[in-house]
């Protein structure tokens, strides 16, 4: 069984003639906080899109707990990328209803869901009237709700006032502490230090820094010195 619950092997994915990912080589260890890291245009999403199947078309090879990725192993991964795909003139609620019949889950774990990110007050309020935070954690519930092994999340804090990240984190720390695997992209390295346990840092495409990250270390010093010149 391999330690790594997703790898990839020289992952590549050209837009045209613009190579977006050249060769890139995850490693993200089961159970933990995986930050990847790089500023906006970099290929985080990218990366998050292929791994979820929503882009189909790439060179090299995925593999999900030691074995070749296909598409039932998206049953296992729980993802929030770019936008919650939410519907806009429903509640959180009926949104989670849609979400859990689709995928055969229990609508009585619909509350459990809502008030562990803490929007389980919103009622009958529609998701159009909902601010940019409350929409990014029905995001997170709607992919938490099929119990995933990994969780995907690209710019989760988008949105969320200090306490709200605050919050988000401790919550997703908890889900780390239970055996979840959580994947997450920024381009605010304050988001990440002293959270994520290990840290990818993309590059003009190129995977330039992958490592288990200390709390003694600068993750802002990393990243400066390993993106220098860009």
């Amino acid at each position: 069984m391999s330690e790594y619950i997703l790898s990839t092997k020289s992952l590549t994915k050209k837009f045209k003639n613009n190579v977006v990912l050249n060769q890139i080589d995850l490693e993200i260890p089961k159970g933990k906080i995986y930050g990847l890291l790089g500023i906006n245009g970099a290929g985080k999403s990218t990366i998050m899109k292929i791994i979820t199947g929503i882009i189909p078309q790439y060179e090299g090879s995925i593999f999900f707990n030691g074995q070749p990725w296909q598409r039932t192993i998206l049953k296992k991964i729980g993802a929030l990328i770019e936008y919650p795909s939410a519907y806009s003139n429903l509640s959180a609620y009926d949104n989670m209803k849609i979400v859990a019949l689709e995928e055969g889950i229990n609508i009585t774990q619909i509350d459990q869901s809502l008030t562990q990110l803490k929007i389980n007050g919103t009622g009958n309020k529609k998701v159009k009237d909902f601010s940019l935070g409350m929409k990014q954690r029905l995001g997170i519930a709607m992919a938490m709700l099929k119990n995933p092994d990994l969780l995907i999340l690209d710019e989760p804090f988008n949105g969320l006032d200090p306490y709200g990240i605050k919050e988000l984190k401790i919550y997703l720390q908890s889900l780390s502490h239970i055996g979840k695997t959580i994947m997450i992209s920024s381009h605010i390295l304050p988001e990440l230090q002293d959270f994520a346990e290990y840290i990818g840092i993309i590059n003009n495409g190129l995977l330039v820094y992958q490592q288990q990250i200390t709390n003694t270390e600068n993750l802002n010093q990393i990243f400066f010195e390993k993106t220098q010149g860009r």
